[in-house]
Order: C-alpha cells, then structure tokens, then sequence
C-alpha cells in the first residue's frame, strides 16, 4: 500500500491490526551514517587513513550516498596529484584512485572486494555484521589495479532510519499495532535497523532465504523480521496475515508524513462510522416500516399509513445536519472492531425503538377506534403527530448514544441538533395551530393533540430510551471508543 492520497487508503490504515514495513524503501533513507574507522595497517595512524579516504573522494568528485557520508567526516584538501580515477560502480559499491607516487587505493564493501587473505579479513569484521552494520574497507595497491589488495582500514557504516518512520512506529506501538519488518538484507541487520526504528520484540527475526512457501506461511505470524525476502517471499507472507485475519497495511515506500496520516485516518473512520451510524439507523427503521405498513395494508389492518411520509421531510433534514456535522468531528479515537458488522450492530437497537415506538401508537389507534380505550386518539392525524414528536425525541436519544462519549465538540453537536429538532416541532405546531390543519411543510396536524396524547407519547418515550440502553448493551458495548 503506497498511495496515501486515496481518500480509501486512510480507513484501510486506521483499521489495521498489522502494519508491515519494507526495510529498503519504507524504513531507510539514502543517508549511510560512518559509525566507525578501524585501522587495521600498523604503519598507519587514523589521520593519515582520513587523509587518503579524503584523496579518493576528491579524485572521483561524485555524490553517492557513500562519498556523501564520508565526506561528512572526511573533507579535507587534496595532498596527492591523481593519475587516474575510478568512479563509483554501484554493482560492487566500490570506487579508487591511482595517484602519480603509483599508489591506486580504493573504498568498496568488503563482500565485492578483491582482497588478500579476505577470509582473515572477513573474520575481523564478524562483530561488527552481525551488529547489523555494513563494512567498507581501504585497500591498496602498490600498482595500477583493483584486485588483489592490502586491506588498510575497516570503515564501519550503518543505514539511517527515517525520522517520520521512527514517530510512525512509536504511534502504532501506542496502540497496539502489530509490526513487521520485510528486507532482502540479513535478518540480523534488518533487526538491528527495525531495533533502530523502535520496533519491539526484533530478537524474533528469521531469514527465509531458500525457505519453502508453507513453511513461510507457517512463520509469518511468529516473527516480527523477515531476512533475506525477495518480492514473492514478501506478498507470501502478507498473504498469510490475512488468512489468518489479520488487516495488514504494507509500507513499501516512503512517507514523511506517515504518523499525522495515521491519525488522521482514524478520524476519517471515526466520523464516517458515527455518520454511519446514525444513517444506517434510519435506513433499517424505514425497512421495519415500509413493510409493516405494507403488511397493514394489505391485510386491511389499517386504511391509511399514518401519512409518516410527510415527517421525513423533517427527519431528512435533521440527518443533514447531524450527518454534516459529525463528519467534520476532530475526535481522534482508536476503533475496535470491523466497521461494516459493528455498524450495523450498534444501529439496530435505535431502528429497534423507532419502529416500536410507531406500533405502540398504531395499536393504540387502532384500540381507540374500535371503542376499547380512550386515549385521546381520535384521528389518523393524532397519531401522525404522535409518531413525529417520538420519532424527534428519539433520534436525539441515538444521537446521544453515538457520539458518546461528549466531548466539547460533541456536546455542542448535541445540543445543537436538540435546539433544531424542537424548533422545528415548534414550529410545525405553531403552524398547524394557526392554520387548523397540518403545517404545510412537515405535513405534520398538532392540532388534535390533547394532554392525555402528549403524556402517552412522553410514557412511550420513556419506556422505550430505557429499552434501546437495554439493547445497546446486550449487542455492544459503551466501551467501543478508546479515549
């Protein structure tokens, strides 16, 4: 995953359990650090080694991420005419000089170097590699050639981690997001580097290398360091985290803002599953009703469906506003879960309500009309009216519930949507009763409403608030949000 500027990469990041890191082009710059200079010619003292090293750089006069480096320490003027250069050869990393005295020296990593008695060579150097570190050497040749040289010097150097990496990494340990660190190098110095990082847990390193497929699928889950991975190994062991369930984000390049992104997606996930939510809630409450009407009609329970179509007109634009208003929330939770299952987990019990809270007064109704209570129903009107001031009341309940827990911003958002629901209640009321009919808007008649319907809406309001908490907690939990 690399292309951060897609809107879907930030939900896909937020949502990760496991965040794997490409050693080469994710967690290393180009930058090589000198970490030390082993003298390893008696007849030479450090300065005068740093006096050479600093001749060949001004022979070749190139930049490359190893002449940079040294010359970050070893700039010093030219004591020596040059006869010949070598430039620097990427495919053995290497690059000379032949001076006019006939002395030809030459900086290499010691793997591609044609030196004498390199095995000795190569044992001097055990400690430092297996620290994780590169070794350079100065060679030299009495005569105007690169091979079989006379190692003067080891010169230890050692990649440098980015510094957006190293927040990134803090960030995901913070909440407890899983690392792991694929690199074509060894595993030793891949974990020194992922150690460097601040990766936990880097002494759970495996090189593949030549290892089969099962058995890299077999490891994927039990280290935190792959050595020695080439491209096939690397999408092999990201496909095994996912069949085993995990949600793996793979960081093959660099990203200097890496750890604002990864906050920043959680608030992208945070306010669209809020936003969500609350959608998703009126989406399933208008399914119930749709086919209870439905049902109520052709089994001629009832001749006329409450005329409900008229309060979503109301209810649409209170949505709006909610909608709007919880997407541009600066909250910044971490989420449990997965987002569509848990959406529609927590929208059922307020969809739940909603629909009860509907039948509850059409039984009502229907009860009036047939003589067997009198409630103060007496119209198709009354219980619409009924229905839009519990509908009202009730969204604000959901509303409540999903942006828990408050914060300043919530809490404004709250009251905010409460102040615009019972305005515009008002105002319909205010409207139907001026006009002796329905407000022509909402469509919503209040003018039949009486004591008794109000206070059989307040009890069915009450009892209902207590019964979506009792849901909430039987299909999850307040605790959903990390604060």
């Amino acid at each position: 995953m690399s292309n951060f500027n897609n809107p879907l990469a930030f939900i896909k990041l937020s949502q990760a359990t496991t965040v794997c890191f490409d050693k080469e082009n994710a967690l290393c710059d180009e930058e090589l650090i000198i970490k030390q200079l082993v003298v390893l010619d008696e007849k030479y003292h450090e300065p005068e080694i740093a006096q050479i090293i600093s001749n060949v750089l001004n022979a070749v006069d190139e930049r490359n991420p190893l002449a940079d480096a040294l010359k970050k320490q070893y700039d010093f003027e030219q004591s020596a005419n040059v006869k010949k250069a070598y430039s620097f050869d990427y495919q053995s990393r290497s690059m000379g000089a032949t001076f006019k005295s006939g002395k030809t020296y030459v900086i290499g990593l010691i793997d591609n170097m044609s030196i004498k008695n390199k095995e000795v060579i190569l044992k001097k150097c055990d400690e430092y590699i297996n620290q994780g570190q590169d070794v350079y050497v100065l060679a030299q040749s009495n005569v105007e050639k690169l091979t079989d040289l006379d190692v003067m010097a080891l010169i230890i150097i050692k990649e440098h981690v980015r510094e957006s990496m190293k927040s990134a990494i803090q960030w995901l340990n913070e909440h407890n997001v899983d690392i792991k660190v694929v690199s074509s190098d060894s595993a030793v110095k891949a974990s020194n580097i992922a150690y460097d990082a601040g990766v936990k847990n880097v002494n759970r390193q495996v090189s593949v290398e030549d290892m089969p497929t099962e058995d890299i699928e077999g490891n994927a889950d039990k280290y935190v360091v792959f050595g020695g991975a080439c491209r096939e190994d690397k999408n092999t062991i990201i496909k095994s985290l996912e069949k085993k369930g995990e949600k793996v984000v793979y960081i093959n390049d660099p990203f200097d803002n890496f750890s604002k992104s990864l906050k920043d997606s959680e608030i992208i996930n945070n306010n669209l599953r809020r936003a969500g939510l609350f959608l998703i809630t009126k989406v399933i409450l208008a399914v119930f009703l749709t086919l209870f009407l439905v049902i109520g009609y052709n089994t001629k329970a009832f001749e006329n469906p409450f005329n409900l179509y008229r309060y979503f007109v109301l209810d649409a634009i209170i949505d709006v506003f909610v909608t709007v208003l919880l997407l541009i929330d600066k909250r910044n939770n971490k989420i449990k879960g997965k987002f569509i299952i848990n959406v529609l987990k927590y929208s059922l019990p307020g969809a739940v309500m909603m629909f009860i809270s509907t039948v509850a007064i059409f039984i009502l109704y229907s009860m009036q009309q047939k003589g067997m209570v009198s409630f103060g129903l007496y119209s198709i009107d009354t219980a619409t009216a009924m229905s839009a001031v519990s509908f009202a009341v009730l969204s604000l309940a959901v509303i409540y519930k999903i942006l828990s827990p408050l914060n300043k911003y919530r809490r404004t958002l709250l009251v905010a949507t409460g102040l615009v629901t019972i305005a515009s209640l008002v105002t319909a009321a205010i409207v139907s009763y001026s006009n002796k009919g329905a407000d022509p808007l909402f469509g919503i008649s209040f003018n039949e409403m009486n004591g008794p319907t109000y206070l059989i809406t307040a009890i069915i309001i009450v009892v209902l608030i207590g019964l979506y908490t009792a849901l909430y907690k039987i299909f999850g939990k307040d605790e959903e949000y990390e604060n």
